[in-house]
C-alpha cells in the first residue's frame, strides 16, 4: 500500500511542477486504456500529462507521465505509472506522430513490477486547447521470476491550459 501512495505523491508532485513550465506546450490528459498482461486482457483508466517544445527544425520532444488503473480479473487489481519519452513531428496540419520510449513501475496482485518499453501515438488537435491522442506502447516487465509482457492500446481526450 505505501508502493502505491508513493507513485500516486510522485505523479502528482510531477504533475504539479510541470504545468507552469515555460517555452513547453503542456497537456493534462483522461483516457482510457485496452491493456493486456500476459494472457488477460482488461480496461484500466488513467489520468497523465504530456509536455513537448517544438524546435526550430519542427521536430518535437518531450515527455510525460501517467497512472492507471484497472482490475485485470475478479479480485486482481493492476495500478501502473509511466514516464514517457517522446519524439515526433506534425505529419499534416493538426496532427503529430510520436515515437515513446516508457518505463513502467506496476502493481498488479500486491506484485510489483517495472519495466522498459516502446510504443508510437498520433494526436489530433480538435482546437487550440483540446486534442484526441491514439497511442500504442509494448513494454517488459521484469518480476521475477515471472517476467511478463505489458500492452496498451489507449485514446485519451488532452485539455491544455
Amino acid at each position: 500500500m505505501m508502493k502505491k501512495r508513493l507513485l500516486a505523491i510522485t505523479l502528482i508532485a510531477s504533475l504539479t511542477s510541470l504545468l507552469n513550465a515555460e517555452g513547453f506546450d503542456t497537456k493534462v490528459s483522461v483516457g482510457a486504456s485496452s491493456a493486456k498482461i500476459k494472457n488477460d486482457r482488461y480496461t484500466q483508466y488513467g489520468i497523465g500529462y504530456t509536455s513537448n517544445t517544438r524546435l526550430d527544425n519542427g521536430i518535437i520532444l518531450g515527455f510525460g507521465n501517467s497512472l492507471s488503473y484497472g482490475n485485470v480479473r475478479n479480485g486482481v487489481e493492476a495500478i501502473s505509472v509511466d514516464m514517457d519519452l517522446r519524439a515526433g513531428y506534425e505529419i499534416i496540419q493538426n496532427l503529430t506522430g510520436f515515437a515513446i520510449g516508457t518505463g513502467v513501475a506496476q502493481t498488479v496482485d500486491n506484485s510489483t513490477a517495472t519495466g522498459l518499453g516502446y510504443g508510437g501515438s498520433l494526436e489530433y488537435k480538435l482546437t487550440r486547447n483540446v486534442a484526441v491522442e491514439g497511442s500504442y506502447r509494448t513494454i517488459t516487465m521484469n518480476d521475477s521470476p515471472k517476467d511478463y509482457d505489458y500492452d496498451v492500446s489507449n485514446i485519451a481526450v488532452k485539455f491544455n491550459f
